[in-house]
């Protein structure tokens, strides 16, 4: 597990107003439009995720709850009453963050997952700061308001101790590595979890009652986005010829390519990683400079741009080797996969002016066939009918069509896939022009975000094994 994928930000305040800029801290993070507002008094976990699935149905006044301590649910400003805070004390503010698939992988689905992880980490986390545990006061609260889940939370002691108020990189350190383990820890408990809910509700699966939510936390206006980028740019490229990052035809595609990758360089769960890895470019290519003066290579910058076109190379020809793996496929192969997802979506329409019932029945059996090639069951068929039947203003009766209309047979060459199409209401240019409204709209994008990812952890590796590598040399030559 990468500790990349947690994100830990830290401040720190040290003035006569500690109560003051507590009580600031637990108003801001209480707002409704950022915090999630769920009460973790009631952790039946059929009420989390229906509440979860969609926010609006757990908004009510008498649940609502923003701020949490090691104990539950609190409301801060009655809580904060109990204590007499020294006001000449430190405020410690933390922010920590999850990219979103991360996060649902790992079971950060509620927040009484994040209270969990909150309850296991803050103790270490004190302790490693040299704060006693029955001296300091820690509260939290879970916001959702931007791509990634993010917890806050802000530590304060009730009598000072502390004579510094930064906390120490070991500690930073060592809470990302605890909330890891955790993470590692629990994975089996969140398997049997899901296991239980789905056997409660009939195989429904958590991550699918989740997807409302989902859809914020996956980011779905990245998706889109990317999706868009990608179809565009697989309508431009040639249909033969080599198709590599580097090869001289890809020349005229190559800066749409660039921007793609870019833009999936950017997704929330890569983009600290690759500034990271721009960051250590930059410094090896200063090194380069100071060690070998502005040579022609390195007023090109020849060692920053040869590793940066390195990993464009490798996510570019992921994403060309996705467009070759769907050039490839047999045509009817793809229509029947294209059909599976989107038949219910076409209009059927077919002239009212054909005069025939066995003509109607002809193209009755077409539209079985095609149904039967998306993997329709019986009332799907039905369905497709009725709509068919209704838009062709047609007098028949469905389940009479069908029985006339059912074939052993259903199996098409191309020719005959188009043809019943352009009796159905759809003539290439129509059809074409749905499926490329459609095309890609289902494209796992999160494939690509992981390959980058698999992609640039292998060169940020490589880069820091070269520079400790170059560190170790120079050490030797100072002996």
């Amino acid at each position: 597990m990468s500790s990349s994928n947690i994100i830990v930000r830290t401040r720190y305040k040290h003035s006569l107003e500690t109560s003051k800029h507590l009580t600031k801290w637990s108003d801001y993070v209480s707002k409704k439009e950022k915090a999630d507002a769920t009460s973790l008094d009631d952790k039946n976990i059929m009420n989390e995720y229906f509440s979860l699935a969609d926010k609006d149905s757990f908004l009510f006044e008498k649940c609502e709850s923003f701020v949490w301590n090691r104990d539950g649910d609190i409301n801060p400003r009655e809580y904060l009453k109990k204590y007499k805070i020294d006001d000449t004390g430190f405020t410690w503010n933390l922010v920590i963050s999850f990219p979103p698939d991360f996060a649902i992988n790992n079971g950060l689905i509620t927040k009484s997952d994040y209270y969990d992880l909150t309850k296991h980490i803050m103790p270490s986390l004190i302790t490693d700061m040299g704060l006693k545990l029955d001296n300091t006061i820690w509260l939290s609260s879970l916001h959702r308001n931007t791509d990634n889940p993010h917890l806050h939370i802000c530590l304060v002691e009730k009598n000072k101790t502390a004579t510094k108020g930064f906390i120490p990189k070991f500690a930073v350190k060592n809470l990302k590595s605890n909330i890891g383990n955790y993470l590692i820890d629990n994975t089996d408990f969140y398997k049997l979890r899901d296991n239980e809910f789905s056997t409660i509700t009939d195989g429904i699966s958590l991550k699918e009652l989740t997807k409302v939510k989902g859809q914020k936390l996956y980011s779905d206006k990245f998706r889109k986005t990317l999706n868009q980028q990608l179809l565009s740019f697989y309508d431009t490229l040639p249909k033969i010829g080599r198709l590599q990052y580097n090869s001289k035809n890809m020349k005229p595609y190559k800066q749409e390519l660039d921007n793609i990758i870019h833009y999936i360089l950017s997704h929330d769960s890569v983009k600290y990683n690759y500034a990271n890895y721009l960051r250590l470019l930059e410094e090896h290519q200063k090194e380069l400079n100071v060690l070998y003066g502005i040579s022609s290579d390195n007023k090109k910058r020849k060692y920053y741009n040869e590793q940066l076109n390195r990993l464009y190379s490798k996510i570019g020809n992921e994403i060309l080797s996705n467009y070759k793996v769907y050039q490839a496929m047999d045509l009817m192969t793809r229509e029947k996969s294209f059909l599976s997802k989107h038949i219910k979506e076409l209009k059927f329409k077919s002239r009212s002016d054909y005069s025939k019932e066995e003509t109607k029945i002809k193209i009755g059996k077409d539209l079985y066939k095609l149904c039967m090639m998306a993997d329709l069951n019986n009332y799907e068929i039905k369905k497709v009918f009725e709509k068919w039947i209704k838009n062709s203003n047609y007098d028949f009766n469905v389940d009479d069509l069908i029985r006339s209309a059912t074939v052993l047979d259903y199996e098409m060459s191309s020719n005959d896939f188009y043809s019943a199409l352009r009796k159905l209401g759809y003539n290439y240019e129509r059809y074409s022009k749905f499926k490329n409204k459609f095309f890609y709209k289902e494209l796992n994008y999160k494939m690509f975000i992981n390959q980058a990812v698999n992609h640039l952890m292998y060169e940020l590796e490589a880069e820091e094994k070269q520079i400790i590598t170059d560190m170790q040399y120079e050490l030797e030559e100072f002996r």
